[in-house]
């Protein structure tokens, strides 16, 4: 391993000492390491000092790296992902976020956990992404897809909106709603789950449709193959709705139409040896735990 590169989002929760004994780990071993320009600034704005570490702002600048960490929350994560995932680089989350369902590495194991990759000891995981396309377009072909979710919704606060949602062609339903949530396996624990979605384990190969407040009591979440095309149509009050693509947001006309398919590409997501999705599950939502009996 030659070379290795550093995704994050700095913040207080950031173990400095891990992190300096890390990058003196990857010296001894030769190993250079690359790092996103804005995280290594405020990084040695922490240290007061300048770190011998090779900067980058481009995809096309980390190439050949055989790995890529990111420290922070699981928006640190996505963000790395949406670089990573179209050149294959393996990607490595290390926690340092509130919650953290795709940071799943705490950072005081950093070390341990680089130690464990250089030894293979780790398998990817082949996480499945959400392509959307647009009429007319609107995100650059090269970001036009989602590792947790697609949000389509109402564009303001005070209106609900009418989505036509298709499967193949054949009307699934029309939702009233403030907006619905297209989910991936991985976006289970996300934004869908918090509207009442159920959880699947990150190589199911579906969608889910998650309403967000629907009118109906009767309209649930819904989970689909994700073998098809989705295509969505709007209606709105205001004529505009606005679509998101893992928090990356926009507000377009109602007359705009989507089309949602699984990705010819995955983000590969490496799985240490030993790390377990339902031990992150029962750890991040206190799964087990019984507060009245003090366990």
């Amino acid at each position: 391993m030659k070379s290795i590169a550093l995704f994050g989002r700095w913040t207080p929760r950031i173990d400095h000492e891990t992190l300096r004994a890390w990058l003196y780990m990857l010296r001894e071993r030769e190993i250079l390491l690359l790092g996103e320009a804005q995280f290594i600034e405020h990084w040695e704005t922490a240290e007061r000092t300048n770190l011998p570490i090779e900067r980058f702002s481009e995809r096309s600048e980390i190439v050949g790296a055989a790995v890529a960490f990111v420290i922070g929350g699981d928006g640190a994560f996505l963000e790395a992902a949406r670089t990573v995932a179209p050149i294959g680089t393996p990607l490595v989350g290390v926690h340092a976020g509130r919650l953290g369902f795709l940071t799943d590495i705490p950072q005081q194991q950093l070390i341990a956990a680089t130690e464990a990759i250089l030894a293979g000891q780790y398998s990817i995981e082949n996480r499945n992404l959400i392509a959307i396309v647009t009429e007319p377009e609107l995100f650059h072909p090269d970001e036009a897809f989602a590792l947790n979710e697609v949000v389509l919704s109402k564009a303001l606060s005070g209106e609900m909106i009418l989505l036509d949602v298709y499967l193949n062609g054949e009307l699934i339903n029309t939702y009233w709603a403030d907006g619905l949530i297209v989910s991936t396996p991985t976006g289970s624990t996300a934004y869908s789950l918090a509207c009442g979605g159920p959880i699947l384990t990150p190589t199911c190969a579906n969608f889910i449709l998650t309403p967000i407040a629907p009118h109906s009591l009767t309209v649930r979440s819904l989970v689909l193959p994700d073998t098809g095309v989705l295509t969505v149509t709007f209606r709105s009050r205001t004529g505009q709705v606005q679509i998101a693509l893992d928090g990356r947001s926009i507000v377009v006309p109602e007359s705009t139409a989507v089309a949602l398919r699984r990705a010819d590409m995955t983000l590969k997501a490496v799985k240490l040896s030993g790390h377990s999705y339902f031990q992150t599950l029962r750890n991040r939502l206190s799964w087990g735990v019984d507060r009245r009996e003090g366990l």
